[in-house]
């Protein structure tokens, strides 16, 4: 089991990376891209993403910080390659490689202390299904049918260390001292649960997108899925945790039922992609273990780059709320997944 501080360097977050100048990015995307326009930046967790305009079209650009590694870049073109193969109808990402036939370009300047690693994806178009108008609830078929197109996939680094990885949330916790003590009770009692309760070695395993969340799924008109996004943190790992994140991300603390919804995503799923009971019955725990995992990180990561605190800490906003109300009813949530399986 990696310990924290191999976590943190394998998955490139103990760089802290400077942003690169602009003039910088659009003359590589013209030497090895053949590519000119207008670049947009968009925020993200942590490479730098823009939007290349051109005269008559966009493509995503991502330039990958200080700590990413080529080897992790490669496995995610490899998943993008495979799905275009296994899932034609799914709407994911189209790598676009360089002049010279390469996918991937170091364009660090002289000065940096570490590679940055260019790549030019399709632009897909769409708004996000979060504060979409859309019911989400439906999309969970198509997580189900991504799950099943990625279960032939093999690939290098597939096994790769990764802190987003659900089986080493016990390694977080040196991060617990980055919290207040209310919510480092909290956490301490999620990750003792689950190590009681979870043994990832004898769970059902194979290469999973790991991310999956209304704000990685794109809608159209008439809220049809139009893009898949974000597979930066793909890994072999247990299918039930990348379901389980999905979960996560859909439970609202303020709603009626926080639960509803995430009952109904997994509803659809299981039309498509069965999951045994035995593992069902750990989704609750899971989706709560997910919110922890998020907030740990995202609190320790604030503090080692404030220039990204307010990105990465906007997304667990709310976690600390929610995994109090989910952990406080596990049981009774476990019964209801079990008999939304039965249905």
């Amino acid at each position: 089991m990696p310990g924290f501080r191999e976590l943190v360097m394998a998955s490139g977050l103990d760089a802290v990376t400077e942003h690169l100048d602009e003039t910088l990015v659009l003359t590589a995307l013209r030497d090895v891209h053949g590519l000119s326009g207008r670049l947009e930046r968009v925020a993200s967790e942590k490479d730098e993403t823009f939007v290349l305009h051109t005269a008559g079209t966009r493509h995503l650009v991502k330039v990958g910080g200080e700590g990413e590694s080529a080897e992790d870049l490669t496995l995610q073109t490899a998943v993008l390659r495979h799905l275009a193969r296994t899932a034609p109808d799914l709407p994911i990402p189209v790598v676009r490689s360089g002049v010279d036939g390469a996918d991937v370009h170091d364009i660090a300047p002289r000065d940096a202390s570490g590679p940055r690693l260019l790549r030019v994806l399709s632009y897909l178009p769409g708004e996000p299904l979060a504060g979409s108008e859309a019911d989400p609830a439906p999309f969970g078929r198509y997580h189900a049918q991504l799950v099943r197109a990625l279960a032939g996939f093999r690939g290098e680094n597939q096994e790769r260390t990764l802190i987003w990885d659900l089986r080493h949330l016990g390694a977080l916790a040196p991060a617990l001292d980055t919290v207040d003590s209310a919510d480092r009770t909290l956490a301490h009692d999620v990750l003792a649960e689950f190590a009681l309760h979870v043994r990832p070695t004898e769970l059902d395993t194979q290469v999973v997108h790991n991310d999956l969340s209304p704000h990685n799924l794109l809608v159209g008109a008439g809220g049809a899925l139009t893009g898949i996004l974000d597979f930066g943190d793909v890994v072999r790992t247990a299918v039930v945790f990348d379901l389980a994140i999905a979960l996560s991300n859909l439970l609202e603390v303020d709603a009626a039922d926080p639960w509803a919804v995430p009952l109904a995503w997994l509803r659809h799923y299981l039309r498509i992609r069965p999951v045994a009971e035995e593992e069902l019955k750990l989704l609750p725990l899971l989706s709560t273990a997910r919110l922890v995992q998020r907030v740990l990180i995202s609190s320790w990561r604030a503090r080692r780059d404030p220039a990204r605190a307010a990105y990465v800490l906007s997304h667990a906003s709310r976690d600390w709320a929610t995994a109090r109300a989910t952990f406080a009813g596990l049981d009774a949530a476990a019964e209801r997944v079990l008999a939304e399986s039965r249905r």
